[in-house]
């Protein structure tokens, strides 16, 4: 999760197709799923309909599921333990 990490990150959306339709450059040790609403939302300016979002349990932190349920996008993920306890 947050820890020490030398380098860099790419977060990237994709739609079904496997094209790429956002990107977020980080740090090593920020966490993927902080960066979710973002790639939705470059991905929206792009035109994409984002009707779904598959990802690993760093996505399913609390924001991301509040945001997912307002903008009525479904959220593929296994829930994180920290939440589902």
């Amino acid at each position: 999760e947050d820890s020490s990490f030398f380098g860099y990150k790419s977060h990237l959306a994709m739609s079904e197709e496997r094209l790429i339709t956002a990107a977020v450059i980080t740090t090593g040790e920020k966490s993927d799923g902080k960066e979710l609403i973002a790639l939705i939302e470059k991905s929206r300016e792009a035109g994409i309909d984002v009707n779904e979002v598959i990802g690993d349990t760093a996505y399913s932190e609390m924001k991301n599921l509040k945001y997912t349920k307002e903008n009525k996008i479904v959220l593929i993920s296994r829930l994180n333990p920290v939440i589902s306890q």
